[in-house]
């Protein structure tokens, strides 16, 4: 495993609908959200996109310094057009994540 510092605080949902009540479980407990979001569009119970849906749907001030990324073993073109019409996701992100992606990640707040 890769040591890069990337995080303090890993939080990991195997699914959209336990990742959103997750969030929300936050919200209410008055915790911050996490400041990334690694977002897999193949998810059971709720994918990637009815994810998005819900977290649009929280309060924009607890939601405003999150950025999303979508990393999704799909290569596609339309795939890619269709979250560039979200302005939730920072980016587009194609697996494997390297130690390289999570720097350009960490760098991104560095902008």
């Amino acid at each position: 495993m890769i040591d890069t510092q990337f995080s303090e605080n890993i939080l990991c949902y195997s699914d959209g609908q336990l990742a959103i009540d997750g969030l929300i479980g936050l919200l209410i407990e008055n915790v911050e959200l996490p400041e990334i979001i690694l977002l897999d569009l193949n998810m059971p119970n709720k994918n990637g996109w009815e994810f998005l849906e819900d977290f649009a749907a929280l309060p924009s001030k607890q939601r405003e310094h999150v950025k999303i990324f979508i990393v999704s073993s799909f290569v596609s073109t339309d795939l890619i057009e269709k979250s560039k019409g979200y302005n939730l996701i920072e980016e587009y992100l194609v697996k494997p994540i390297t130690e390289g992606t999570l720097e350009y990640i960490t760098n991104s707040f560095k902008k």
